[in-house]
């Protein structure tokens, strides 16, 4: 998965061999063109709610998301926006940072209670938080954060995630050999 950072790196991730995009930054303006142009390569985009200019971060900011960008799913921190994301028919990713064993405990807590889609977990160099998070909850894990080669790709993978939301875009373009069965 391709996390862009600005929405002038939309046309670098479209022609990669990512089949989702994470849009990260952006504004209620550029943001349908944004889908617009991602479904036309027949890519999924995914936007970063908390990170969206111009659009609130409640249920109206998501029924408008659904009703009239027509994207495929949102991003949020936000827990109690994952019901409602869901009920728009979009996918529900919840995104957690594993900063400490509170935060570990909470955010499995939070998934077990609230069931997102998919969870992206940051940062992902953790292998052995990553396999405790997998072996514990049943929705599937995506990871983000702090990968920069295909090794630390790899291992992040080998750990147990079904995919990765990487900023790195030499990372874009090499699909590391894996197959559909890590997409979400």
């Amino acid at each position: 998965m391709a996390a862009v950072r600005s929405v002038n790196d939309m046309k670098e991730a479209l022609s990669s061999d990512c089949e989702v995009i994470f849009l990260m930054e952006g504004d209620i303006l550029s943001l349908i063109h944004c889908v617009e142009e991602t479904k036309k390569q027949n890519k999924h985009i995914f936007i970063h709610l908390d990170l969206m200019k111009g659009l609130a971060k409640d249920k109206e900011g998501v029924k408008y998301l659904a009703h009239m960008v027509k994207l495929d799913g949102i991003v949020t921190t936000k827990k109690s926006l994952i019901p409602i994301i869901k009920k728009m028919g979009l996918i529900s990713v919840l995104q957690l940072f594993m900063i400490d064993t509170q935060a570990l405990e909470s955010g499995i807590a939070s998934i077990k209670s609230i069931q997102p889609d998919a969870v992206e977990m940051m940062p992902a160099l953790m292998p052995r938080v990553i396999k405790d998070v997998t072996s514990r909850v049943d929705v599937p894990l995506i990871l983000g954060g702090l990968i920069k080669t295909p090794a630390e790709a790899e291992e992040a993978i080998a750990s147990g995630g079904v995919g990765l939301s990487v900023g790195c875009k030499k990372l874009w373009l090499n699909n590391l050999g894996w197959s559909n069965e890590h997409s979400l």
